[in-house]
C-alpha cells in the first residue's frame, strides 16, 4: 500500500482510557484542534453543534461519576463537551434563516428556494419521529472526528465518550433541554501508557463493496 502520511495519523490515534496528567496540550495546539472543528463540515452548512471547555476540577469531579467514573473526564489535560442544537433547527427558524442567507443573501430567489428546501427537509425529519437532535448529533460527530485527526497529527490522544448520563450532565450544567441538549464527550491530552501494536478492524474487503 502507498504510504500516506494521514494514515500514519490514523494509526496513531487510538481511543485514549487514561492520560498523564503531567503533560498539559499547549494553548497553539488546543488552537488547532478547535479550528479543526470549526472547518468541519456540516449538513446544509447549518453548523448546529457548540463546545464546552470544561476546565474546571471540581467541576470534572462532579461529571466522573456520572461519566461511568472513566479515567479521562479527570486525567484528560482538555475536555470537550459537544452540545446540538435543537430548537434553533426546528423550522421555521430564524437560525436557519440566518446561517443560509450568509451565502445567497445577493440572490433573493436562490435563497428563497434553498431555505424551503431545507425547512420542508426539517420539518420532515421532525414529523418522521427522526427527532431533530440525532441529526444534529451527527453533525457533532463529523466535528469531533475532524478535531481529534487533527490532536493525532500534533501527537495528542483523544477518546470519544458517550458512555455518560445524558440528563444528568445537562441537569448539572443547567442547560435548557429544550434548545440543546449534550451529545459527546471528547477529552484530550497525552496517553499514559502505550498503545497496543495492533488495532483490531475488519479487512478492506470486508467493507468495502464495489457495484
Amino acid at each position: 500500500m502507498k504510504q500516506n502520511n494521514f494514515i500514519d495519523i490514523l494509526r496513531f490515534r487510538h481511543a485514549c482510557k487514561i492520560f498523564d496528567t503531567s503533560k498539559k496540550i499547549s494553548s497553539e495546539d488546543f488552537e488547532l484542534i478547535l479550528e479543526s472543528g470549526r472547518l468541519s463540515p456540516s449538513s446544509f452548512g447549518l453548523e448546529p453543534t457548540r463546545l464546552m471547555i470544561i476546565r474546571d476540577k471540581d467541576l470534572k469531579e462532579k461529571m466522573k461519576p456520572l461519566c461511568w467514573n472513566q479515567e479521562q473526564i479527570t486525567t484528560a489535560s482538555e475536555l470537550v463537551v459537544f452540545k446540538s442544537k435543537v430548537a434553533d433547527l426546528k423550522a421555521p427558524s430564524d437560525y436557519v434563516d440566518k446561517m443560509v442567507s450568509r451565502r445567497m443573501a445577493n440572490d433573493k430567489s436562490a435563497y428563497e428556494a434553498y431555505k424551503q428546501r431545507i425547512r420542508g427537509f426539517l420539518v420532515a425529519n421532525d414529523l418522521l419521529g427522526e427527532n431533530i437532535i440525532n441529526w444534529t448529533a451527527r453533525q457533532a460527530y463529523l466535528m469531533a472526528s475532524s478535531m481529534m485527526s487533527c490532536a493525532a497529527s500534533l501527537g495528542i490522544d483523544s477518546c470519544p465518550m458517550e458512555g455518560f448520563e445524558q440528563s444528568s450532565l445537562e441537569k448539572l450544567f443547567g442547560i435548557d433541554t429544550f434548545k440543546e441538549r449534550i451529545v459527546l464527550i471528547v477529552p484530550f491530552g497525552y496517553r499514559l501508557k502505550e498503545q497496543p501494536a495492533s488495532k483490531y478492524r475488519i479487512s478492506i474487503d470486508e467493507l468495502v463493496e464495489y457495484k
